[in-house]
């Protein structure tokens, strides 16, 4: 009974921000470094998730950039998310072009099955 009333619904709320906040705060998106502190994923990774641009930055990185710019605008009325926000609006134009030319990179290596 938790699973569906309780577990599914909260899982799927905060990890798909299905809702756009009706019942979760925030959307629960991490980067690598968030990853690398919570859990032990990036043990045996070869990707560095202090780095967000360049052969060995973690993936996740980009991604998680990427989504807080195409989503700030959404984003930008939730308290929880106003540092983050603000850290991302106060990196340079090139720095910003160069996660978010990352990011693509990194789903064409998705979509082509060599990431």
């Amino acid at each position: 009974m938790a699973l569906d009333c309780v577990v599914t619904p909260n899982v799927m709320g905060m990890s798909q921000y299905a809702d756009l906040g009706s019942f979760t705060s925030k959307p629960y998106a991490a980067s690598g470094k968030y990853i690398q502190r919570m859990a032990d994923h990036c043990g045996q990774c070869s990707y560095d998730p202090k780095e967000t641009v360049g052969e060995d930055a973690c993936p996740l990185n980009s991604l998680y950039w990427e989504f807080m710019d195409h989503h700030s605008e959404r984003l930008s009325d939730n308290p929880r998310m106003a540092v983050i926000l603000k850290s991302w609006a106060r990196r340079d134009e090139t720095t910003k072009a160069d996660i978010l030319s990352q990011a693509t990179t990194v789903r064409s290596k998705l979509l082509d099955g060599i990431l």
